[in-house]
Protein backbone atom coordinates (compact mmCIF):
# COMPACT_ATOMS: atom_id res chain seq x y z
CA UNK A 1 0.00 0.00 0.00
CA UNK A 2 2.69 2.07 0.85
CA UNK A 3 4.37 2.20 -2.91
CA UNK A 4 0.97 2.65 -4.38
CA UNK A 5 0.66 6.11 -2.55
CA UNK A 6 4.34 6.87 -2.97
CA UNK A 7 3.33 6.55 -6.84
CA UNK A 8 0.66 9.00 -6.66
CA UNK A 9 1.94 11.31 -4.57
CA UNK A 10 5.35 11.57 -7.13
CA UNK A 11 7.26 12.87 -4.25
CA UNK A 12 11.14 13.95 -5.01
CA UNK A 13 14.41 13.81 -2.54
CA UNK A 14 14.34 14.93 -0.14
CA UNK A 15 10.18 14.54 0.80
CA UNK A 16 9.26 10.95 1.50
CA UNK A 17 6.14 9.25 2.60
CA UNK A 18 6.57 8.88 6.09
CA UNK A 19 3.37 6.93 7.06
CA UNK A 20 -0.23 6.40 6.44
CA UNK A 21 -3.32 6.49 8.69
CA UNK A 22 -6.95 5.42 8.29
CA UNK A 23 -9.77 7.18 9.98
CA UNK A 24 -12.60 5.07 10.18
CA UNK A 25 -15.25 7.71 11.97
CA UNK A 26 -14.00 10.44 9.57
CA UNK A 27 -13.76 8.33 6.30
CA UNK A 28 -10.37 9.49 5.71
CA UNK A 29 -6.85 8.62 5.02
CA UNK A 30 -4.16 10.54 6.24
CA UNK A 31 -1.02 10.66 4.56
CA UNK A 32 2.44 12.14 5.99
CA UNK A 33 5.17 13.56 4.19
CA UNK A 34 8.41 14.69 5.82
CA UNK A 35 12.53 14.75 5.67
CA UNK A 36 15.53 13.28 6.95
CA UNK A 37 17.21 15.53 9.50
CA UNK A 38 19.82 17.21 7.72
CA UNK A 39 18.35 17.36 4.20
CA UNK A 40 19.21 19.79 2.16
CA UNK A 41 16.92 22.52 0.41
CA UNK A 42 17.24 25.13 -2.14
CA UNK A 43 17.04 28.67 -0.75
CA UNK A 44 13.55 30.26 -2.65
CA UNK A 45 15.43 33.42 -3.25
CA UNK A 46 18.90 32.57 -4.15
CA UNK A 47 18.73 28.81 -4.98
CA UNK A 48 22.22 27.99 -2.35
CA UNK A 49 21.41 24.36 -0.48
CA UNK A 50 20.08 25.19 3.32
CA UNK A 51 19.67 22.83 5.53
CA UNK A 52 15.79 23.22 7.11
CA UNK A 53 16.29 26.01 10.15
CA UNK A 54 12.99 24.15 11.76
CA UNK A 55 9.48 23.46 10.43
CA UNK A 56 6.28 24.36 10.33
CA UNK A 57 3.07 21.56 10.27
CA UNK A 58 1.06 21.84 7.55
CA UNK A 59 -2.29 19.51 6.50
CA UNK A 60 -3.88 20.00 2.72
CA UNK A 61 -6.75 18.59 1.16
CA UNK A 62 -5.87 16.42 -1.46
CA UNK A 63 -7.89 14.56 -4.38
CA UNK A 64 -10.48 11.47 -2.97
CA UNK A 65 -8.89 8.02 -2.87
CA UNK A 66 -11.27 5.58 -3.45
CA UNK A 67 -14.43 6.89 -1.64
CA UNK A 68 -12.57 8.31 0.81
CA UNK A 69 -11.48 12.48 1.71
CA UNK A 70 -7.83 12.05 1.64
CA UNK A 71 -5.36 14.57 3.57
CA UNK A 72 -1.93 15.22 3.36
CA UNK A 73 0.30 16.84 6.38
CA UNK A 74 4.12 17.38 6.32
CA UNK A 75 6.65 19.66 8.55
CA UNK A 76 7.43 22.10 6.12
CA UNK A 77 10.98 23.58 6.72
CA UNK A 78 12.27 26.90 7.12
CA UNK A 79 15.56 27.54 5.70
CA UNK A 80 18.56 29.92 7.35
CA UNK A 81 20.01 31.09 4.14
CA UNK A 82 23.89 31.95 4.78
CA UNK A 83 24.42 33.91 1.23
CA UNK A 84 21.10 35.86 0.99
CA UNK A 85 20.71 35.57 5.02
CA UNK A 86 16.71 35.39 4.89
CA UNK A 87 15.02 32.49 7.05
CA UNK A 88 12.12 31.35 4.64
CA UNK A 89 9.16 28.69 4.54
CA UNK A 90 10.17 26.51 1.57
CA UNK A 91 7.66 25.95 -0.90
CA UNK A 92 6.26 22.84 -1.63
CA UNK A 93 5.07 21.49 -5.36
CA UNK A 94 2.13 19.98 -4.17
CA UNK A 95 0.38 23.03 -3.22
CA UNK A 96 0.54 26.81 -3.61
CA UNK A 97 1.47 29.12 -0.76
CA UNK A 98 -1.53 29.82 1.50
CA UNK A 99 -3.78 27.34 0.29
CA UNK A 100 -5.02 24.05 2.16
CA UNK A 101 -5.58 22.35 -0.86
CA UNK A 102 -2.90 20.61 -3.06
CA UNK A 103 -2.11 21.77 -6.67
CA UNK A 104 -4.70 18.60 -7.87
CA UNK A 105 -7.47 18.87 -5.66
CA UNK A 106 -7.61 22.75 -6.67
CA UNK A 107 -7.51 21.67 -10.68
CA UNK A 108 -9.96 19.33 -10.19
CA UNK A 109 -12.22 22.11 -8.15
CA UNK A 110 -11.80 24.43 -11.27
CA UNK A 111 -12.96 21.75 -13.97
CA UNK A 112 -15.83 21.40 -11.51
CA UNK A 113 -16.78 24.40 -11.61
CA UNK A 114 -16.30 25.09 -15.20
CA UNK A 115 -19.10 22.52 -15.89
CA UNK A 116 -21.76 23.01 -12.68
CA UNK A 117 -22.42 25.84 -10.06
CA UNK A 118 -20.32 26.12 -7.46
CA UNK A 119 -22.39 24.77 -4.80
CA UNK A 120 -22.96 21.60 -6.75
CA UNK A 121 -19.04 21.41 -7.40
CA UNK A 122 -18.60 21.91 -3.33
CA UNK A 123 -21.05 18.96 -3.00
CA UNK A 124 -19.18 16.76 -4.85
CA UNK A 125 -15.53 17.35 -3.37
CA UNK A 126 -17.07 17.24 0.08
CA UNK A 127 -16.09 21.08 0.97
CA UNK A 128 -17.65 24.58 1.75
CA UNK A 129 -18.63 26.48 -1.09
CA UNK A 130 -16.75 29.61 0.12
CA UNK A 131 -13.83 27.70 0.23
CA UNK A 132 -14.43 26.79 -3.37
CA UNK A 133 -15.04 30.25 -4.01
CA UNK A 134 -11.85 31.36 -2.45
CA UNK A 135 -10.12 28.67 -5.45
CA UNK A 136 -12.44 30.34 -7.91
CA UNK A 137 -11.01 33.94 -7.28
CA UNK A 138 -7.54 33.06 -6.84
CA UNK A 139 -7.07 31.75 -10.46
CA UNK A 140 -9.64 33.64 -11.79
CA UNK A 141 -8.08 37.31 -10.41
CA UNK A 142 -4.47 35.51 -11.76
CA UNK A 143 -5.67 34.92 -15.15
CA UNK A 144 -7.44 38.15 -15.34
CA UNK A 145 -4.02 39.84 -14.52
CA UNK A 146 -2.32 38.27 -17.11
CA UNK A 147 -4.63 38.82 -19.63
CA UNK A 148 -3.37 41.40 -22.34
CA UNK A 149 -5.78 43.50 -23.90
CA UNK A 150 -3.61 46.50 -25.12
CA UNK A 151 -4.57 45.54 -28.82
CA UNK A 152 -8.50 45.43 -28.02
CA UNK A 153 -10.43 48.04 -28.99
Amino acid sequence: MNDVFKFMLDLEEPWKLADIEYDPQEEAWHLFIDFERGALFACPHCGAPCKAYDAEKKQWRHLDIWKWKTYLHARVPRTDCKQCNKITLIPVKWSRPLSHFTLDFETWAMRLMAEMPVNAAARELREHDTRMWRIFHHYVNRAMTELDVSLVR
